[in-house]
């Protein structure tokens, strides 16, 4: 595993026959992180988790997994990738009449030669990816009678019983309430720090989550990346720029670098 498990160079990403959409000279996801991608609606952020995940080619430039191309020559296969990778979506994908524990041992599909064979090792992952998620009790119900916070723990959980090294997820806390919301990014923070994957990389529009619990921020705005700490971005007036660019609509607010929200610029920071 290299010190950027994820690597890109040269990216740019097109709409077909129309705009670039983002471009990317240089970024490095470095392990040991939960990193962020942040930025205002339609700036690029699940375009770029997308092109990550080996969803969407980009038009030139390359990205790398722990050093192998996703794309073009020398490329991993899908096999190979899902077992670097595992991808939430907010997709509803799962039918909704799977139990819980059926759901999470389709994290082991890239290990079987035969679907639906396990052995012990394969149920002992399957158990442990459910209680690192806290969903254990939840085994035998069904995929439709779960709320929203216990589905997305359903959701990570399958994705950890890939075994990843890399984790992504696209607006994982979008249909979470606020206490949920943060215990998402808390299990998400905790999977990290210890070491049961080696990257978490989100994509998300609660900027105060971001702030609060990322390791390394990238911002996507304008068609473009910035990364930094989530404090550097904030003391350098990065994130305020980018979220404020062609504002419109009456009093513009600014953001509130204690808890990460954006009010009005008559409330200022009290």
């Amino acid at each position: 595993m290299t010190d950027a498990p994820v690597l890109i160079r040269d990216l740019n990403l097109d709409y077909p026959s129309g705009p670039t959409v983002l471009s990317a000279a240089h970024l490095a996801i470095r392990g040991g992180a939960l990193t962020s991608l942040v930025g205002p609606n339609g700036g690029g952020k699940t375009t770029l988790l997308r092109c990550i995940a080996g969803l969407l080619p980009p038009s030139s430039g390359s990205v790398e997994l722990s050093g192998i191309p996703v794309y073009g020559r020398g490329a991993l296969s899908r096999r190979r990738r899902a077992r670097i990778l595992s991808v939430v979506l907010t997709d509803r994908i799962a039918p909704a009449y799977l139990r819980v524990e059926d759901l999470v041992a389709l994290g082991r599909i890239p290990y079987r030669s035969v679907i639906g064979t396990t052995d012990a090792r394969e149920e002992y992952v399957i158990q442990h990816a459910m209680e690192q998620t806290g969903v254990t009790h939840l085994a035998r119900r069904a995929v439709g009678r779960l709320s929203d916070g216990e589905r997305q723990r359903v959701m990570i959980a399958r994705a950890l019983a890939q075994e990843p090294h890399i984790i992504l997820l696209d607006e994982p806390a979008a249909h979470l309430d606020p206490p949920h919301q943060t215990a998402l990014f808390q299990l998400l923070h905790r999977l990290v720090s210890e070491g049961i994957v080696t990257s978490a990389v989100v994509a998300t529009h609660h900027v105060h989550l971001a702030l609060h619990f990322s390791h390394e921020l990238v911002l996507v705005s304008d068609g473009t990346v910035r990364t930094g700490t989530p404090q550097a971005l904030v003391d350098n007036g990065e994130m305020e720029r980018a979220f404020l660019q062609g504002f419109g609509g009456g009093e513009v607010p600014i953001l509130d670098q204690t808890r990460g929200w954006f009010v009005p610029s008559s409330l200022g920071s009290s």
